[in-house]
């Protein structure tokens, strides 16, 4: 059985970034803009995308192992996983009626594939449509005690990665969510140049902690995101509830034909750690798209 999380609208204080819930007659005129205040009204609406993992999992493509996969399983895009496994659906360690995705990374594993698979146990989503779609993001994120121990080495867990055009090389993902010695921190960087060369990987790279990572608990995040690498994109992320970044009026993403896309799990990007191995469980995402205006 899910248990149902919600997001919901702001208090008149909004400087606190807590919300409350909508009255029950907001269901009959939901919003087609999403804004700081009415987040909850918008996504009372149906996403476009969403998976529990009740089913399982499975990808349509992927590199690395391939086990564990479930045919009665919605499909994700891609998978890397760096061993048999790294992606795996288990009971929730809080509800035994519930099941989730858990991925494990180990140290030293995954040699027998390509260097980037060798630092990844990663599920990825479907392409975005353009360079500047807005879209929010709803998912829920568990740290173990034992499996996500402090460590000198940091981790990407959740990342939007964006698409080279034709003769682009690869670069660093235009927003992620990483855990750096016990802190969570976001990461966004743009570029608005058509072509983007080898050496500008970094260019214009923004940080901001969401503070202290919490262990044997559920923490539930939602991702407001508008795409748009010459300054009129945004970013607004909560953490059970409370709205902790807020940025209007930003630079965010690649000047790219196709959009960024989600990835998310364990992506140890130096291939270190102090730990012989990592885990971290993910459950109920949810997609929406917000409407041009």
């Amino acid at each position: 059985m899910k248990t149902m999380v919600f997001i919901v609208a702001l208090l008149p204080a909004i400087a606190n970034g807590f919300y409350l819930a909508p009255a029950s007659e907001e269901l009959n005129n939901l919003p087609s803009k999403a804004s700081v205040s009415n987040i909850n009204s918008f996504m009372l609406a149906p996403p476009v995308w969403e998976y529990d993992f009740e089913k399982g999992w499975q990808a349509t493509d992927g590199r690395g192992s391939l086990k564990n996969q479930s045919s009665q399983a919605k499909k994700w895009r891609y998978s890397q996983m760096q061993g048999d496994d790294s992606g795996r659906v288990v009971v929730d360690p809080e509800d035994p009626n519930n099941h989730v995705m858990q991925f494990i990374w180990y140290k030293s594993k995954g040699t027998e594939y390509d260097s980037n698979t060798q630092k990844k146990a990663h599920l990825y989503g479907f392409f975005g449509q353009t360079n500047k779609e807005e879209e929010i993001w709803s998912f829920r994120v568990y740290f173990p005690k034992q499996g996500m121990e402090k460590d000198n080495k940091s981790e990407i867990i959740t990342q939007w990665h964006g698409f080279p055009d034709a003769f682009e090389s690869a670069r660093k993902p235009p927003l992620s969510l990483d855990n750096r010695k016990d802190q969570l921190t976001v990461t966004w960087l743009y570029d608005q140049r058509k072509f983007t060369p080898p050496w500008s990987r970094n260019w214009d790279s923004h940080h901001l902690s969401l503070g202290k990572t919490p262990k044997d608990q559920w923490i539930h995040f939602v991702f407001h995101i508008k795409w748009n690498p010459d300054g009129s994109g945004l970013l607004r992320v909560w953490q059970d509830g409370v709205l902790k970044i807020n940025q209007p009026e930003i630079a965010i993403g690649f000047n790219d034909q196709v959009g960024a896309y989600l990835g998310f799990g364990i992506y140890k990007f130096e291939n270190k750690s102090q730990h012989n191995q990592r885990r971290i469980l993910f459950d109920d995402f949810k997609h929406w798209l917000v409407k041009p205006q």
